[in-house]
C-alpha cells in the first residue's frame, strides 16, 4: 500500500482562497478547505493509487468528520495517524510501525517539525509556505508531479491477469 500523509492548513487551503472568500457569508468546512486543492489531491491519489492519512492536527482539533466527508464527496477516503502528544513525527512512525503493508509512502506538509527525523523528511514534500507566515500557496499541480514521481504510477491490470 501506498500512503499520502495529510496535513490540512497550508496544503488545501492557501492565503490566495482566504482572501477569496473572506466576504462570503458561509460557515461550513468549504470556507476552510479549498476544493480545487482536493481536485490536486485526487489527481495524486488515482495516479498512484495512494490511500490518504491524515497526520494534520485538523483529526482532533477541528470536525474531523465534516473534513472526511468533504474528501468522500471527491472519492478521497481518509484514514488518521495515532495521537502521540501532537508529534507528528512520532504520529506516522506508529501509523507505519502499525500498517506493515505500507510499502512507500510521502508525507504533505507545509512545516518542518522537530519529530521528523531524517527519514521522514527524506519522504517530505514541502508544501511552500512562503514566508512562514499564514498558508501560502497550498497544494500545486507541481506538488502533484512530485507525489506522483515519487510513488510511482499504479499498476494496471491487463486482461490476462483477470480472473474469469
Amino acid at each position: 500500500m501506498k500512503v499520502i500523509f495529510l496535513d490540512i492548513d497550508g496544503v488545501l487551503n492557501s492565503d490566495e482562497y482566504f482572501d477569496k472568500i473572506k466576504n462570503l457569508k458561509i460557515n461550513t468546512i468549504e470556507n476552510q478547505v479549498d476544493v480545487e486543492k482536493i481536485k490536486l489531491l485526487k489527481q495524486a491519489v488515482d495516479a498512484t493509487g495512494a490511500k490518504i492519512v491524515l497526520s494534520s492536527s485538523w483529526r482532533y482539533t477541528r470536525n474531523a468528520n465534516n473534513l472526511r466527508a468533504l474528501l468522500l464527496n471527491y472519492g478521497i477516503f481518509a484514514d488518521t495517524t495515532p495521537f502521540l502528544n501532537n508529534e507528528r513525527g512520532k504520529e506516522i512512525k506508529k501509523f507505519l510501525t502499525e500498517h506493515k503493508d505500507v510499502e512507500d509512502y510521502v508525507i504533505l506538509d507545509d512545516e518542518i517539525f522537530p519529530s521528523y527525523d531524517d527519514v521522514l523528511l527524506k519522504k517530505l514534500i514541502k508544501i511552500s509556505n512562503k514566508s512562514g507566515m499564514g498558508f501560502g500557496e497550498g497544494l500545486k499541480l507541481n506538488d502533484v508531479k512530485q507525489i506522483i514521481e515519487r510513488l510511482g504510477r499504479k499498476k494496471q491490470r491487463n486482461e490476462d491477469e483477470l480472473e474469469i
